[in-house]
């Protein structure tokens, strides 16, 4: 008899459709589920961390799960966020059933190389044809460049652009001013004034920052364009974008042409003044989340290939030798150093 039993119990088991039974999970329990992906540096988890305090306060259940990641791949941050007003929330980092997805930089939807990843772009993208696209872009909505076909609601924000005008700070740590974003898309599903509220509670800024960040959201909010039941047409068929996401760089080391697309962010580029240098190793190094700095011959080099820009360097540099110049004169000044280095001037 128990034979017979555990038999059948093994039958109905082999029958069992996860993915449907996933599906009615989260109809049943109204589970929403966002992953957001943003450039390391960009206020992405910080981002995170104040809506998932605003849903807090509205009495919703939270969980929020960040990705991580190899030394290279630090330059892009992958999160997801689910909200119920049930407990039962699957407390897992796998995008499971999004509701929609948001890429705080129009590269991002684009696949990169790097290390291991527990949420990887190219498997959510891939996944994702339908639904609510948040894009931080200065494009409308119509003029979104989405790998594949695409098919829901689309909708847009210039959110460097607002920080930018407001801050002045390159490149733009927008993430904060995405929700603005984010509660303009998804409608009632979050308080404006609730997201406000937990930006101007959130400790580790500083008084000035969140007032700053409060305005940006409010910009954002009020510039957000959405356009539903529209169409876009993909570059690339999902079968090619999997194959771009499965690719591997051409040796232990990525090259220049395989690096992460949080390059594309930089507008400076960080230098060092040897004059206030008086380390006998570069501390900023051990701050950087590119892993592009060394300190070789008694002096602080840079990989430039991959430095994103961001400025941690610049910030943790103790006697403040190092600072952030125009990207296009940096280069211009190696390149012009290397030439000398070779006529032997």
């Amino acid at each position: 008899m128990e034979e017979g039993k555990y038999a059948k119990e093994e039958i109905v088991a082999e029958e069992l459709d996860i993915q449907k039974t996933l599906e009615e999970h989260y109809v049943r329990n109204r589970i929403q589920e966002f992953p957001f992906f943003s450039i390391g540096r960009q206020g992405g988890r910080t981002a995170v961390e104040i809506l998932a305090r605003a849903f807090i306060m509205e009495g919703k259940n939270v969980y929020v799960g960040q990705n991580l990641t190899g030394k290279r791949s630090m330059g892009t941050n992958s999160i997801v966020a689910r909200f119920s007003d049930s407990p039962d929330l699957p407390a897992t980092i796998s995008v499971l059933h999004p509701n929609g997805v948001m890429f705080m930089h129009e590269a991002l939807m684009w696949p990169d190389y790097g290390a291991y990843s527990q949420i990887k772009r190219a498997d959510v993208v891939s996944r994702f044809q339908s639904g609510l696209l948040m894009v931080c872009t200065s494009q409308a909505p119509e003029e979104v460049e989405y790998p594949i076909d695409f098919s829901g609601t689309v909708a847009t924000a210039d959110a460097e652009g607002i920080f930018i005008e407001k801050v002045g700070i390159q490149p733009a740590p927008s993430g904060i001013t995405a929700l603005g974003l984010f509660v303009a898309a998804t409608g009632n599903l979050i308080s404006l004034d609730t997201v406000k509220k937990a930006t101007w509670q959130h400790e580790r800024l500083s008084k000035r920052v969140r007032e700053l960040n409060v305005e940006c959201i409010q910009k954002a909010y009020e510039t957000t364009r959405v356009s539903k039941d529209i169409k876009l047409k993909g570059k690339v068929s999902v079968e090619e974008y999997i194959e771009l996401g499965n690719r591997k760089p051409s040796s232990d080391m990525i090259t220049p042409e395989e690096k992460s697309v949080s390059t594309l962010w930089r507008e400076d580029l960080p230098v060092c003044d040897i004059r206030k240098c008086v380390c006998i190793e570069c501390l900023a190094a051990y701050y950087c989340p590119e892993g592009v700095i060394r300190w070789k011959d008694e002096s602080y080099q840079v990989d430039y290939e991959f430095c994103k820009g961001c400025g941690t360097c610049a910030l943790e540099c103790p006697e403040k030798a190092i600072v952030m110049e125009e990207a296009e004169k940096v280069l211009a000044n190696l390149a012009k150093s290397k030439k000398s280095r070779r006529r032997g001037v």
